[in-house]
């Protein structure tokens, strides 16, 4: 039996496949299965698979209906054999030692969950940006000790490896139909991981600016996925009875998230959908977190992001930059 499962959702990429494909058949360690899971791709991305997975053993190609992103890793995840699993998106890339170094990590500290460094690649531009770790290598830490490192990690999936049984004994999927869908998970799922640890080397190429990224292009309904995500957390904190312990982080999350979704609807024609969305957003932020936008945790980083914490102001300034665009 393998000891890593790569899970790798495919939908529409069909000019990435090669180059992401053979990112995992490079990998220095090779006692890993990879699930392919074409999900109901139109541009022929599902044939590909199969052409390339051809002849090795470790990869198998699943197809199904189109489901989505979280529905694609959940159908992998059912699958997977691997003591640990590891999220790849098709139109990224793998450094050569990523499964070795997780998988070195994973044992030697026994962990739940490992986190490493990526690049940020921006192909038009032909750019890359380390984004890296807040932690020391060899850190072993949990939410349990350290309640800031919910406020400390990147949301991604696929920047972190698992121990497969943290889904397992949790129930914890990926929410589907939804985007922003590691929002709604990596945190739950971080409840759970009582060892931690950190990887500080770029071990993953995030391709930033791929055309047809569902993360992309804004327009409302992604917008109202980010609210649905906070929810989320907040309700699984309630449910388990910790809401109260982690009721900073857990504003901090909202509050950030939110915020960054706010600024976004600059983008949008200023209309009653828009204003009602920026209403639940404070409704919610309000219900939950009564002190918002105060919190230990620093929620102005930018210099106008007292905009985002009040919503009348904020309705205003949407309405007014309406006007101005004509």
């Amino acid at each position: 039996m393998a000891k890593i499962s790569v899970i790798v959702p495919i939908y529409n990429v069909k000019e990435y496949l090669k180059t992401s494909i053979g990112s995992i058949k490079d990998q220095s360690f090779d006692d890993f299965e990879c699930l392919l899971v074409d999900d109901g791709s139109t541009d022929g991305s599902g044939l590909l698979a199969e052409v390339l997975a051809r002849g090795d053993a470790r990869f198998t190609v699943y197809h199904k209906l189109n489901g989505g992103l979280s529905d694609a890793r959940n159908y992998g995840l059912e699958r997977a054999k691997g003591e640990f699993v590891l999220f790849f998106d098709s139109d990224d890339a793998l450094d050569p030692k990523c499964l070795q170094y997780c998988f070195t990590a994973m044992k030697r500290d026994h962990l739940d969950m490992v986190i490493f460094d990526y690049n940020q690649n921006w192909v038009q531009e032909n750019r890359k940006e380390v984004i890296s770790n807040k932690y020391p290598e060899g850190t072993v830490t949990s939410l349990g000790k350290d309640h800031a490192l919910m406020t400390k990690i990147a949301n991604a999936a696929w920047n972190k490896m698992y121990r497969r049984n943290l889904f397992m004994t949790t129930g914890i999927r990926y929410p589907k139909g939804h985007i922003y869908e590691d929002l709604g998970t990596t945190y739950r799922l971080l409840y759970h991981a009582n060892r931690v640890g950190f990887i500080r080397t770029p071990l993953y190429d995030y391709t930033v600016d791929r055309s047809g990224n569902i993360t992309s292009s804004i327009n409302l309904e992604k917008c109202k996925d980010v609210l649905y995500e906070a929810k989320l957390n907040s309700e699984y904190y309630q449910k388990l009875g910790v809401f109260e312990t982690y009721y900073e982080e857990l504003k901090y999350l909202s509050g950030i998230n939110i915020m960054e979704t706010l600024r976004k609807c600059i983008q949008l024609p200023y209309d009653a959908s828009v204003a009602d969305f920026v209403d639940a957003c404070f409704d919610y932020l309000k219900q939950n977190y009564t002190e918002f936008p105060s919190c230990i945790y620093d929620l102005t980083i930018r210099k106008d992001d007292w905009i985002y914490t009040n919503r009348y102001i904020l309705k205003a300034y949407l309405m007014l930059r309406n006007k101005i665009k004509g």
